[in-house]
């Protein structure tokens, strides 16, 4: 490429909180699924280590498919309330992990970085910010 002497119409997407992840081949992921990515860039849900990518929007079944056939939609930044085992109202502000893509943590120990607790609800439940866009 060279650099521009006209203008250039470009395409941008509008801001929102989705993203698009790819899903490997022989992947189920559920609605709600925190959804990891594999060594090879592609969507699975979340085992511990994964660099996490999203909440999956939908249920989408790619067992029969090859990698990036399906396609998930998924919940990139926001606020989910979120069942942690052992959480009280002092954890506010700690970080949140992921072992899997439906069990959370304080632990992070060979677990996957999830967002940090910005409210606590009542025992074992709090509100986690999460940002996977950035």
């Amino acid at each position: 490429m060279t650099a521009l002497t006209n203008d250039t119409n470009r395409v941008f997407e509008v801001n929102n909180d989705s993203n698009a992840v790819a899903l490997a081949a022989g992947t189920k992921v559920f609605q709600g699924s925190l959804i990891g990515k594999t060594a090879t860039g592609y969507g699975r849900a979340l085992e511990a280590g994964d660099t996490a990518m999203g909440f999956a929007k939908d249920n989408v079944d790619n067992t029969d498919g090859t990698d990036g056939e399906k396609i998930v939609e998924v919940k990139s930044m926001g606020k989910v309330s979120l069942f942690i085992s052992g959480l009280t109202i002092a954890d506010i502000g700690k970080d949140v992990y992921a072992s899997d893509d439906n069990t959370f943590t304080l632990t992070s120990t060979d677990n996957s970085k999830v967002g940090k607790i910005i409210r606590f609800e009542k025992s074992d439940y709090a509100i986690v910010y999460f940002n996977f866009l950035s």
